[in-house]
């Protein structure tokens, strides 16, 4: 047996990770995707999911220096079965524009310094290609723009090919639009700002470019200096590109337990640790076409990576299964917010509401949209899509059907709305926790569902978005995303129906003895008692079909199903039983 591969966790360098032999999912077969598509592409993903890595892989696979180290770098590798004519082919510049920090004040002066420390460092890197002088030269060079025409410039006399990657594009230009406002952004992404200055050299002077990032909005901002990339981010074919499948997972788990470091029966092990993780960090898709093809969904591959680190290091999951390398933005996202309220609209408001509360929203993912038109409700669903605060789930005429991901992302988005509530009445968190136990582990759960009621009647303002049934169901839904021992489910089918809420034992606690489906009803405040009956009689009945569906009965084995009803008049609960 050889060296065991440790995992890679938060290392993003491809040749460090194959001169220590970690583990690598390997993602080489996309190479001969890419480089039989267009020149100039551009691929967008959520934040932290794999793309510094990929980009690594293919800067030391392009990368003239690396020619004789493809067996080193490569060997055991897709690629290196199936190699390319390109392999070893290029000088790459790399640039990685999240490495572009500062004030307000300071971006144009910081962004040059990163951007002159780069060519610097490439002048060094291939100067044996270039005059004596190659070097000098380019460190004379004051600014970014000059050293790079120099570079282009020299390496066009010599007819040397290069290839361009650019690494989370539009981080900083990004960050800008959302903290600083439309103003400063155009000042660098329009006219003669630095930031297109740069983009208006790259056009025409490299063979092949990669860009990579999150949103495309800078690019489309760019579109006059630099209008040649290819957007590929949701072409099919590239669904798989980052991310792991389950596939990928099950390999992990076979790998980790053939050198003993999971130990126990492989498929009952398989079976839990898929089963532990999945809810939490599955079901990515970033193609309708994949998603109509029944290809699988992917993981996000740094929180399983997070995940199966504890569990091999202690044997165990974290007791909080949300991954710290998954937390978004929340100063972006209240931010974009806001701007739409400063105009008196609360849409936004409304559809985060809306998205972590029912199956799924409809809009349209647009390819690329320019910085002033980011107050669009439609481009604010495109932005929640490309942060990976949605994914594709199908299609509804020319509309996409758009859903959270996973848990991790659920519980983001109720991070936000509980953020709003707070405002509105103080939650004794401690107290909850201690209703969450007596319900979860002694089927007490009377005290939690009226205490979370009680609050909802002090709270006013929560309801200037949703109205209802709904709203009621929304505020549950973010306490209850509280208690630990459940994962959340709105709106599952059971029997052709969709109860409220479900609170699906997580199997990780022993000690939870008890599930729950609940509904709620609504009447208006002028109801009578028959009303109230009514509305009861007709959610106890929906409950008990639903409790009837085998789906309900596997997912809530070994624990007792309580099935209980909650009558809302108005903003008070009238009546709460147990079918």
């Amino acid at each position: 047996m050889g060296k065991i591969k440790h995992l890679p966790s938060g290392i993003s360098d491809f040749e460090v990770i194959r001169r220590d032999n970690l583990y690598y999912v390997d993602k080489t077969k996309f190479i001969s995707v890419l480089e039989d598509g267009d020149s100039y592409l551009f691929f967008g993903r959520p934040r932290r999911f794999g793309k510094s890595l990929f980009v690594s892989m293919l800067e030391a696979y392009y990368d003239i220096k690396n020619k004789d180290r493809f067996d080193e770098l490569f060997s055991g590798l897709w690629i290196h079965e199936h190699p390319t004519e390109r392999r070893g082919f290029y000088q790459v510049m790399r640039l990685d524009f999240s490495k572009v920090s500062g004030s307000i004040d300071e971006v144009e002066t910081k962004f040059n310094e990163y951007c002159c420390a780069v060519l610097d460092a490439f002048a060094q890197k291939y100067a044996e290609f270039y005059d004596d002088n190659f070097v000098g030269k380019t460190a004379q060079c004051k600014s970014a723009t000059h050293k790079l025409i120099y570079i282009i410039g020299q390496a066009q006399l010599k007819k040397i090919p290069m290839y361009l990657i650019v690494d989370e594009y539009d981080n900083f230009t990004n960050t800008i639009l959302s903290l600083h406002g439309e103003k400063v952004y155009k000042a660098i992404t329009h006219g003669e700002g630095f930031y297109r200055d740069l983009f208006k050299i790259f056009k025409g002077s490299f063979e092949r470019i990669f860009l990579t990032g999150v949103s495309p909005v800078t690019l489309d901002d760019l579109t006059s200096g630099f209008n040649i990339a290819s957007y590929v981010s949701q072409d099919s074919d590239l669904n798989q590109l980052l991310g792991f499948s389950e596939t990928d997972v099950k390999e992990m788990i076979k790998y980790y337990h053939s050198v003993g470091m999971i130990k126990g029966d492989l498929q009952q092990q398989t079976d839990f640790i898929i089963s532990t993780i999945k809810p939490w960090c599955n079901n990515f898709c970033f193609s309708l076409k994949s998603f109509e093809n029944n290809e699988p969904s992917m993981y996000n591959g740094m929180m399983v990576l997070y995940y199966m680190n504890q569990y091999i290091k202690k044997g165990t999951f974290p007791d909080d299964m949300t991954a710290p390398n998954s937390m978004m933005d929340y100063g972006k996202l209240d931010h974009l917010v806001k701007l739409e309220k400063l105009m008196g609209n609360d849409l936004r408001d409304s559809l985060i509401h809306k998205a972590a509360n029912e199956e799924y929203v409809l809009g349209v993912v647009k390819e690329h949209f320019p910085a002033t038109e980011l107050i669009d409700d439609e481009n604010f669903i495109s932005l929640m899509y490309y942060y990976g605060m949605l994914t594709i789930r199908g299609s509804f005429g020319f509309r996409m059907k758009l859903s959270i991901p996973n848990n991790n992302i659920r519980k983001q988005y109720y991070r936000y709305i509980l953020n709003q509530y707070d405002q509105s009445a103080k939650v004794n968190i401690s107290h909850l926790q201690d209703t969450f136990d007596n319900a979860a582990m002694f089927g007490e759960w009377r005290e939690m569902f009226t205490y979370i009621a009680e609050k909802y009647k002090e709270c006013s303002s929560v309801r200037n978005a949703i109205e209802g049934e709904r709203n009621i169901q929304g505020y549950f839904m973010a306490y209850l995303s509280l208690c630990p021992y459940y994962l959340m489910c709105p709106e599952v089918e059971m029997n052709h129906g969709y109860c409220d809420i479900f609170l699906m034992p997580d199997k990780r606690f022993k000690d939870v003895q008890h599930s729950f489906i609940v509904e709620f009803k609504y009447v208006t405040t002028n109801s009578s008692e028959k009303d109230i009956t009514d509305k009861f009689d007709e959610a106890a009945a929906q409950l008990s079909i639903y409790a009837e569906d085998k789906k309900v009965q596997n997912m809530t084995e070994g624990t007792a199903l309580h099935k209980v009803v909650m009558v809302f008049k108005g903003v008070e609960m009238v009546k709460i039983e147990e079918v």
